[in-house]
């Protein structure tokens, strides 16, 4: 909504600026959502920097971290994927239902009214209730989609979904295993090299 159209809500209570702005949503289109960690705290996935944000009740000594931050450290990453991926199977796609927000989003899509959603949350529970995915940008990616650091090659969340759901770090099976196979009359060293490589969740690690 434009400012003309927030200093039109009325009411006192809370119900009565809810009917309000439902009125004023009735009679628009090409609706565009700005949403954050918040509309999926409902559904038992934690915000980042509350009181009882993830950085503040992560554990992460236990995953071998030296901060909560390091979770999502691409540098962090790089050096030992296993911590983000004991975490990850918490998000993975079909194992948290979308909640209210979420229900709302995909009422909008459904009755055309929505434009597009750019989202800071990689949980992807916005396509989950029905949003066309055409519709969402993922601002900081999600987790439909895995990328091999080495080769490049591309993995969809069904494809690696049984090592992320035991915590297992996902290895590439593609052109990587080819180039191991390769070098197998190489050195140790050589094959060692050209191995495996972590898949790492598109654009979420920095």
């Amino acid at each position: 909504m434009d400012q003309s159209s927030i200093e039109h809500i009325q009411g006192d209570t809370f119900d009565d600026k809810l009917s309000s702005i439902a009125s004023l949503l009735a009679s628009k289109k090409n609706i565009v959502v700005l949403v954050g960690a918040g509309i999926s705290v409902s559904c038992g996935i934690p915000d980042f920097r509350s009181a009882s944000g993830l950085y503040n009740t992560l554990d992460f000594q236990k995953l071998g971290l030296t901060s909560p931050e390091d979770l999502f450290d691409i540098e962090s990453f790089r050096d030992d994927p296993r911590p983000f991926f004991k975490f990850a199977h918490s998000l993975y796609p079909g194992s948290i239902e979308p909640g209210p927000s979420h229900q709302f989003l995909a009422w909008l899509n459904n009755k055309g009214m929505l434009l597009r959603i750019y989202t800071q949350n990689i949980d992807t529970l916005e396509q989950s209730a029905g949003v066309r995915s055409e519709r969402v940008v993922y601002a900081h990616g999600s987790l439909l989609n895995a990328t091999c650091m080495k080769c490049k090659a591309k993995y969809s969340a069904s494809d690696i979904a049984s090592d992320v759901q035991s915590g297992t770090v996902p290895l590439c099976r593609r052109r990587c295993k080819k180039k191991a196979k390769l070098s197998s009359a190489r050195s140790t060293k050589e094959a060692s090299a050209a191995a495996p490589t972590p898949v790492k969740h598109t654009r979420i690690l920095r």
